[in-house]
C-alpha cells in the first residue's frame, strides 16, 4: 500500500525539528556566554558541568527511545510525547535563561539542575520526533522528503532565532537615558597639556535608577587616525574627569582605526571612581580628548541602561511561545500510519545487546560527535570573537516600524552561517547521488577543515573574508547533516537485517545522544579554554586571549572535522551494499507478508 503525504503534513513534520532547533540555537550560540557574562558563572565552572551533566544524559537518550518503542496510546507511540512535553519544554528552557539573586555556590547549582531538566525534556520531546518519522511512511523516497523537509526547517529555526533574538534583547534589555547632542571645544589644562577636550552637554534626568542593569556609555566614531584618544566622562559636579584610555595605533573598546564607523562602548562602573558619580547623572558631560579633534567624526553619543538578566530572558519567553506552538502544530498534523509486520517482544537486553554488537552505530556514532564538536566550538566562541576579538558588533542600523534597530556583525556571521547550511542540506542529495554518502562526507569535513585553518589567518579588518569563509564553512558542514539522518536509518536496517528485530526508537536515540555528546565536548572545551587562557568577562582581553578565540574559530574546530573524517573512513555501509542489504530485507518482509 502507497502513503501519499500531503503538503500540510510534510509541514508539519518540519516545524517540529524548527521548534527543537530554536532552543538548540540558543544552547549552542548563547548558553555559555549567559552563564559567564550575565548569570556570573566562572567559564571552567560552566564548562566542567557541561561534561558532567552528560553522565546522566547519555544513558537518556537510548532509555527514552525504549520507552517510546514501548509505548501505545491512541495516537501512537511517538506522536503523544509531541503533546505531553510541549509546555514542559518551554517552561523550563525560560528557567535555564532566568537569574535568581544567590551566591557563587547557588548559582552553579541552579545552573547543573535547571541545564539537566532542560537536557531531559529535550531528549522526552526530541528523540520520539526523529522516530516519527519512520512511521508516516514506508516509503523509502518521501521519507527522504521529509527529511529534507526537517532540515531545512531545523535551520530556518536556527534563523528565526539567529534573527530576532538580539532585536528581542533590545526591545526588552536596552534603552536610551541619556544623550549627548552638543559640543564644545574647551581649553586645555594639567595634566592634558596640548590634548583638546570634546565636552558634550547631555539630556540625563536624576531619576535613573540602577539594581540588575548596567550603565554603558557609548559613541559611534569614524576615523583613519593613529592619534590616542581617551574616552569618558566629565562630572561638572566634582570637576573631574574619568576617562578610558585608547593609546596610539590601538584598536580596543570598539575602536576601528579604517575610516569606517565603529561603536565604542565602556561601562560607567568600570570607568567612574565611585558610585557618587552616577547619584547626579543629569550633571555628567561626555569627554573625548585627543590633539586633533578633526581627525574623528562623532554620532549617536548616549548613556544606554542594559539590563541583561530581564532582556535575555524576556526574550527567551517570546522564543518558547512559538517553539510550543510549532510542537503542537507537528501533534496535529501528523499521523501515524506504520505498524509492525509481527509485533515481536524483545527484552531490553536484547535490544542494547544488538545495539552493542553494531559496529557500523559505533562509527556513525564517534563521526556525528565529532562533526558536533567542530559545530559547536564555532558556534560557542562566535559572540566572543565578535566581541572581544573584533570589538565592534554594530554593523549596520535597520529600520522596522519606525525603530532603528542596529544588527550586529555577530548575527550577519550566524545568519549568514545558517542560510549556507541550508544551501550544503540541498546539495547533500546531488552529491551523494554521484559520490556516495560515505564519500560526500569525508569530502565535505575534510573541506571544512582546510577552510578552517585558512580562517585563522584572517585579522579584524578582513571582516568580508571572515564572512566569505564562515559561508563556504558552513555550506561544507550542511551537507552532512542530511547525511547522518540517512546513514542512521541505513543502521536501522543494517540491525534489522541481522539480528531479524527493528528497534526504531533505540537506533535514533544514538542521533540526538551524538548531538549532545558532540555539543556537550565543544561547548565543555570552549569554556575550559577561555579559562585556560586568562579570560574574564565583559573586559578588555590580553593578546594572548584573544588569539585563544581566533583559535576557537579555526584551528580548533578543523581537529574536530579531522576527527569525524578519520571515522567516516572506517564507516563500510555504502550504498552498494546498503542496497544489497534492502532486497534481501524486501525479500523477507514479502515472505512475512504472504
Amino acid at each position: 500500500m502507497e502513503y501519499k503525504l500531503k503538503l500540510k503534513e510534510k509541514i508539519g513534520y518540519g516545524l517540529g525539528d524548527a521548534a527543537s532547533s530554536m532552543f538548540w540555537k540558543l544552547f549552542s550560540m548563547y548558553l555559555l556566554f549567559f552563564y559567564t557574562d550575565v548569570f556570573g558563572i566562572p567559564a571552567a565552572a560552566a564548562g566542567t558541568m557541561f561534561l558532567l551533566t552528560r553522565i546522566w544524559d547519555a544513558t537518556n537518550d537510548p532509555i527514552m527511545g525504549i520507552i517510546a518503542d514501548r509505548t501505545k496510546s491512541r495516537w501512537g507511540k511517538f506522536r503523544p510525547y509531541l503533546l505531553w512535553m510541549a509546555l514542559p519544554f518551554g517552561i523550563i528552557g525560560v528557567l535555564l535563561f532566568t537569574t535568581p539573586d544567590l551566591g557563587m555556590t547557588g548559582k552553579i547549582v541552579y545552573a547543573y539542575v535547571t541545564y539537566t531538566l532542560m537536557m531531559m525534556v529535550y531528549t522526552s520531546i526530541n528523540v520520539p520526533y526523529a522516530a516519527l518519522m519512520g512511521v508516516m511512511t514506508p516509503d523509502s523516497k518521501q521519507r527522504t522528503t521529509l527529511s529534507s523537509f526537517r532540515m531545512v526547517f531545523a535551520f530556518g529555526g536556527s534563523i528565526l532565532v539567529l534573527a530576532t533574538f538580539q532585536p528581542l534583547f533590545d526591545t526588552f534589555g536596552s534603552k536610551a537615558v541619556g544623550q549627548f547632542p552638543e559640543a564644545k571645544i574647551v581649553e586645555t589644562s594639567t595634566p592634558l597639556q596640548s590634548e583638546k577636550i570634546l565636552l558634550f552637554d547631555n539630556s540625563l534626568t536624576a531619576q535613573t535608577e540602577v539594581t540588575d542593569s548596567l550603565l554603558v556609555l557609548s559613541a559611534k566614531i569614524k576615523t583613519s587616525s593613529s592619534d590616542a584618544l581617551k574616552f569618558g566622562i566629565y562630572s561638572a559636579q566634582t570637576n573631574e574627569y574619568a576617562l578610558a584610555n585608547i593609546p596610539s595605533s590601538i584598536d580596543t573598546l570598539g575602536l576601528r582605526r579604517d575610516g569606517t564607523w565603529s561603536t565604542v562602548k565602556i561601562k560607567l562602573t568600570d570607568l567612574v571612581p565611585s558610585a557618587n558619580w552616577l547619584q547626579a547623572p543629569e550633571k555628567l558631560q561626555l569627554a573625548i580628548v585627543t590633539a586633533n579633534p578633526g581627525s574623528f567624526e562623532f554620532k549617536k553619543l548616549e548613556i544606554n541602561e542594559i539590563d541583561f538578566k530581564s532582556g535575555t530572558k524576556k526574550a527567551v519567553m517570546v522564543i518558547a511561545v512559538v517553539a510550543v506552538l510549532f510542537f503542537f502544530l507537528t501533534f496535529s498534523w501528523t499521523k501515524e500510519r506504520v505498524k509492525p509486520v509481527q509485533e515481536t517482544k524483545s527484552t531490553v537486553k536484547d535490544d542494547f545487546k544488538d545495539l552493542l554488537k553494531n559496529g557500523p552505530w559505533f562509527i556513525l556514532l564517534g563521526a556525528g560527535v565529532s562533526a558536533l564538536i567542530f559545530n559547536s566550538i564555532r558556534d560557542g566562541a562566535a559572540i566572543y570573537y565578535f566581541r572581544y576579538f573584533i570589538q565592534n558588533e554594530d554593523a549596520i542600523d535597520m529600520t522596522l516600524l519606525g525603530m532603528s534597530l542596529p544588527i550586529a556583525y555577530s548575527t550577519i556571521f550566524l545568519v549568514l552561517g545558517q542560510a549556507a547550511n541550508i544551501i550544503g542540506v540541498v546539495l547533500a542529495r546531488p552529491i551523494s547521488d554521484r559520490l556516495g554518502k560515505r564519500h560526500t562526507f569525508l569530502f565535505a569535513m575534510l573541506l571544512a577543515a582546510v577552510l578552517s585553518f585558512i580562517f585563522y589567518l584572517f585579522d579584524r579588518s578582513a571582516i568580508m573574508m571572515i564572512f566569505t569563509f564562515q559561508f563556504l564553512i558552513s555550506i561544507c558542514a550542511g551537507i552532512i547533516f542530511p547525511l547522518l539522518w540517512s546513514m542512521y536509518a541505513d543502521i536501522a536496517d543494517y540491525s534489522e537485517w541481522k539480528t531479524g528485530r527493528r528497534a526504531t526508537g533505540l537506533i535514533f536515540s544514538s542521533s540526538s545522544m551524538s548531538q549532545k555528546f558532540g555539543w556537550t565536548l565543544g561547548g565543555a572545551v570552549t569554556g575550559w579554554l577561555l579559562a585556560i587562557y586568562g579570560f574574564k568577562a565583559d573586559a578588555v582581553q590580553s593578546a594572548e586571549t584573544q588569539n585563544a578565540i581566533r583559535l576557537m574559530l579555526s584551528v580548533f574546530p578543523a581537529i574536530g572535522a579531522l576527527l569525524s573524517v578519520v571515522f567516516v573512513y572506517t564507516y563500510k555501509l555504502s550504498d552498494a551494499y546498503m542496497t544489497q542489504i534492502n532486497d534481501e530485507l524486501n525479500i523477507q518482509r514479502n515472505k512475512t507478508n504472504k
